[in-house]
């Protein structure tokens, strides 16, 4: 065989091998996408190539410094630029007008928190129900305003003590795997908000009287909002209308505050495939979102990194105290990688989003200046 032949088969081998994912280099890949799909062979052993996100270059097991992003496995992971077009991106004036709904919620008298913080809204429902077996209650309210042509759907976050050690302990479960699927054959939940949202959103008569609202105002957009476990059910609901009830993905508004690791991989990818306009706001120390914590993708088979928690984008994240005019960032990185600070957890800023406390704010007939 002569040499130019002996050079094309080779060639042909080391293309053939890098469209499977096996590559003989992993530095001398450019980009994330193939990097996070790619893998070597060490003295017989496979090892996922790793892309920095810091030196945004691409290695094996020990070329990223140490405690730095890294993105491997998935290519999902990888930076999505963050460039929404007018009216579709996220603003600190639309996050305080969406979080005084969401607190409203907390209040005995939802319709008279709303007149004083959104006097726009004209009408409201509260639907509230045992979203455990230990009586924990969950709750939420359908609000419309003619003025912004908008409904909303807005849920409670965690009430402190056992509903809080409940969700912990699913969250646990989850972790090593035990998710509850959720609008699709791979997407899972955690089985807690499963439950809380199956009680509180379809039983409880909240979906049939939003579907009958919606098909009177087919112009009106949709806002989901909740704060905790709140927001794990708001970004459910969105996933919910438009998957199983046909509803327009353009209409749908999704905005959550404090939200945990709702759901496992799949869960992530069916949220951005079906819901475009989609924030998860973040206070700079607020442990919450970090939970369930996914395990170490390294040590992990794809089968089992395909059932670890994550996030989905994007990450409003304020690495301050939320007053007024304070700056945040939006982060391009699924699962909020290198976006924030994972390390810092401060309770108080799971408590304290936008400088307010809810229940003293609700106790205060929820005063509009604080917030707003």
């Amino acid at each position: 065989m002569r040499i130019r032949e002996v050079l094309a088969l080779v060639a042909f081998s080391i293309l053939t091998i890098a469209e499977a994912g096996n590559v003989l280099v992993c530095k001398d890949i450019k980009d994330c996408n193939t990097c996070a799909e790619s893998y070597i062979h060490i003295l017989g052993f496979k090892e996922d190539c790793r892309w920095c996100l810091e030196t945004q270059s691409c290695g094996g097991p020990i070329s990223c410094p140490i405690g730095k992003p890294v993105i491997q496995k998935d290519p999902f992971k990888c930076p999505t630029p963050y460039k929404p077009s007018a009216g579709k991106r996220y603003t600190d004036a639309l996050g305080r007008s969406l979080f005084a709904i969401s607190t409203a919620v907390r209040d005995s008298n939802v319709t008279a928190c709303l007149r004083n913080v959104r006097p726009d809204i004209s009408f409201s429902r509260s639907y509230e129900v045992e979203c455990d077996g230990s009586g924990n209650l969950c709750k939420g309210i359908i609000a419309k305003s003619e003025e912004a042509k908008a409904l909303y759907v807005a849920y409670k976050g965690s009430t402190a003590g056992k509903q809080v050690f409940a969700e912990m302990l699913h969250g646990l479960t989850a972790q090593l795997g035990a998710w509850e699927k959720f609008e699709s054959q791979d997407a899972g939940v955690i089985n807690y908000f499963h439950t809380a949202f199956y009680r509180l959103f379809i039983d409880s008569g909240m979906e049939d009287d939003l579907m009958d609202l919606m098909k009177k105002h087919k112009n009106y957009r949709i806002w989901l909002t909740g704060h905790s476990l709140g927001g794990s059910l708001a970004s459910m609901t969105a996933l919910h209308l438009v998957k199983k009830k046909g509803v327009d993905k353009n209409r749908v508004r999704l905005i959550t505050f404090g939200e945990p690791r709702t759901g496992n991989i799949a869960y992530a990818k069916e949220i951005e495939e079906n819901v475009p306009f989609r924030y998860r706001v973040i206070k700079r120390g607020d442990p919450v979102p970090n939970m369930p914590a996914p395990l170490n993708p390294a040590v992990l088979t794809a089968a089992q990194y395909n059932r670890q928690a994550m996030h989905y984008r994007y990450l409003v994240h304020y690495d301050n105290n939320m007053g007024k005019g304070d700056v945040f960032n939006v982060c391009s990185v699924a699962d909020d990688l290198g976006c924030r600070n994972t390390a810092l957890s401060n309770l108080a800023d799971h408590t304290s989003y936008f400088q307010i406390d809810q229940d003293d704010f609700v106790r205060n007939h929820c005063p509009r200046h604080e917030l707003i």
